[in-house]
């Protein structure tokens, strides 16, 4: 585990068992390559830094894992976007909605295919998704709404999106 909060870093120490190495570190395209090459192999990449999701994860993919779980910004709904890397990528810096961080379902789900991985199941309250080998769902329909965001904002994604769309994109 990874995480760039000092005391997060400190709670999964104490919680997580022994068998599973914790630090803190903030990661930036630069170092999280040795975060790849660090392990022979890797069982479960599970990627959620409310940013540059997409570019870790280009940059761990070819670690080739079992299993990927990895944040999508369902306030993207179904464009095929990322937002632009930066190193120092803060969410609520970006836009005070905090709905500008990211990628899309569907632009995660072109990336993992890229390399061998096809969508296997979206979280329930939308915002998870997860890709194996053996993945055959169609990101378009397998796209839910974060529940949870709508549900504290009072918005729905295509409310959301409006918001941010004028921001800075990558179409990927």
């Amino acid at each position: 585990m990874i995480d760039g909060d000092r005391c997060r870093a400190t709670l999964g120490k104490k919680l997580l068992p022994s068998s599973i190495e914790v630090r803190s570190e903030f990661l930036n395209l630069q170092n999280i390559v040795a975060v790849g090459a660090h392990f022979a192999k890797l069982g479960v990449l599970s990627i959620d830094v409310d940013g540059n999701d997409y570019w870790f994860l280009e940059r761990l993919l070819p670690s080739s894992p079992e299993l990927i779980c990895v944040e999508y910004n369902a306030s993207f709904g179904h464009e095929c976007v990322t937002v632009p890397y930066d190193a120092a990528f803060m969410r609520h810096t970006k836009h005070s909605s905090g709905w500008y961080h990211g990628a899309s379902l569907v632009a995660l789900a072109k990336l993992c295919s890229s390399f061998g991985y096809g969508l296997a199941a979206v979280s329930a309250g939308g915002g998870n998704a997860f890709f194996t080998r053996s993945g055959s769902l169609d990101a378009q329909t397998a796209f839910r709404e974060c529940t949870l965001r709508n549900a504290l904002s009072k918005t729905s994604a295509r409310q959301q999106w409006e918001t941010i769309r004028h921001l800075s994109l990558i179409k990927v």
